[in-house]
């Protein structure tokens, strides 16, 4: 009697047991008919499903799958009656509000003391996380590897640890190539900068979109756009940093061919009236504040007689004419000279530095003799003759206006003088030197 007592307090603790490791798991244990109809629903499978025991005991199964899905409970119940266990299922079920689960099922067939399957037990884990991140990992990489930018990781010493697609063809170099190897094959023998990038990340900081240089595999370099983040792991912990690199070579190329064509002549290639002002604006300022030096030298310059050219010959020896002229005067000038075509067949020259007046006068005789060497043009003989307006700042005007207008005057001073010389501006009188 006693055995017997024991034997069933063994009994109804085992089972105490059985029911407290279903009711705390974390997976859905629920055990149904071979016909599919609910018999037990574990709190996990309230949780996972949304029905509670009430709501789903005595129910179909069906009642969690979607519709898409209606077939798979015939296959496994099948399978059941078969004796066959259906281990970790990969599938789709639905929650009570209608919200899909990725679930990973195992389903057994539950035997009778005679070996009979009278029902089936089902172990469900919600893996609808694991799921999509898995998903989201193959969109991030499909991203990476389609994007044509450079998408590349590095480790906090400067080792590349991964190499997309898009830097491969900026850069030149295959994955192959070059993971493992140190980022510093990137840059322009400028290691500095490639420290300055790791230390950025050490430190938990980024650099957005800022333009630098790069070097490709066949060591030419080439203007990019980066953006630098720090690569953290799930402790919070720098672990490397990831760089996004857009090449903007072409964009940089057009970039300085509108300004070219925007502070540029077309036809002479020197500079035009725009970039000479604002340049003049710039180094009187500099006068001003006794930054660079403290006068100014303006040569207003004027060809003589050019109509003549165009009406003789046509515009386009005319233009070969202006050309002439802007590569004498850009030879003859030093590389620190600011050189303009001002307006038609009208030149303005800046001189940089000091000019004692002597050494301006030889300049000035050099710069006309220059130009009076005949030079063939289209098989004619072309000798050029310049009048030149001589003005200095802040001497002889304060304003750009009035330092333009007296150099204006000075210049035509020197074309009624008789042309083919050069005229001083001074206290609204005139002095004349010509070549002669």
């Amino acid at each position: 009697m006693n055995q017997k007592r024991q034997d069933h307090s063994i009994s109804l603790f085992k089972e105490n047991i059985y029911q407290s490791i279903i009711d705390s798991s974390f997976d859905a244990i629920i055990c149904k008919t071979l016909d599919g109809i609910v018999l037990s629903w574990n709190p996990a499978a309230e949780r996972i499903f949304g029905y509670t025991a009430d709501e789903m005991i005595g129910e179909s199964m069906l009642k969690i799958f979607p519709e898409n899905k209606l077939r798979e409970e015939a296959e496994i119940l099948e399978k059941l009656r078969r004796g066959e266990v259906v281990e970790h299922f990969q599938t789709v079920r639905k929650h009570k509000t209608g919200r899909l689960i990725d679930i990973s099922v195992t389903i057994s067939p539950v035997f009778d003391a005679l070996g009979t399957i009278v029902a089936a037990s089902k172990i469900a884990r919600d893996i609808t996380e694991q799921v999509e991140a898995v998903r989201l990992s193959h969109e991030y990489r499909a991203i990476v590897e389609s994007s044509e930018d450079a998408i590349y990781s590095v480790s906090l010493d400067g080792t590349i640890t991964s190499w997309n697609n898009g830097a491969e063809h900026i850069f030149g170099f295959s994955a192959s190539d070059i993971l493992g190897k140190s980022i510093s094959l990137l840059f322009d023998d400028d290691d500095q900068q490639a420290d300055h990038i790791l230390r950025k990340i050490k430190h938990h900081e980024s650099l957005e979109h800022y333009k630098t240089t790069r070097k490709n595999r066949d060591g030419l370099v080439i203007n990019v756009s980066e953006t630098v983040s720090p690569l953290q792991d799930q402790t919070g912990t720098v672990i490397g940093g990831s760089i996004i690199a857009r090449n903007i070579t072409h964009d940089m190329q057009a970039q300085q061919l509108i300004w070219k064509q925007a502070n540029y002549d077309n036809l002479t290639g020197l500079a035009n009236r725009d970039l000479f002002l604002k340049s003049l604006c710039h180094e009187m300022e500099m006068v001003k504040e006794s930054i660079s030096r403290d006068n100014l030298v303006l040569l207003f310059l004027d060809l003589d007689n050019f109509k003549d050219f165009n009406d003789n010959y046509g515009h386009d020896f005319g233009d070969e004419v202006l050309r002439h002229a802007a590569d004498v005067l850009t030879k003859t000038c030093r590389n620190a000279d600011l050189i303009a075509r001002y307006a038609g067949d009208e030149f303005i020259i800046l001189l940089s530095g000091e000019f004692p007046q002597k050494d301006l006068k030889r300049f000035m005789d050099r710069l006309i003799s220059k130009l009076n060497v005949p030079y063939p043009i289209n098989g004619i003989d072309c000798r050029l003759s310049v009048s030149i307006g001589i003005v200095q700042y802040p001497n002889d005007a304060d304003e750009i206006s009035d330092l333009l207008k007296k150099a204006d005057q000075a210049m035509y001073a020197a074309k009624a003088a008789g042309r083919n010389q050069y005229q001083f501006y001074v206290d609204d009188r005139s002095t004349t030197m010509s070549l002669d």
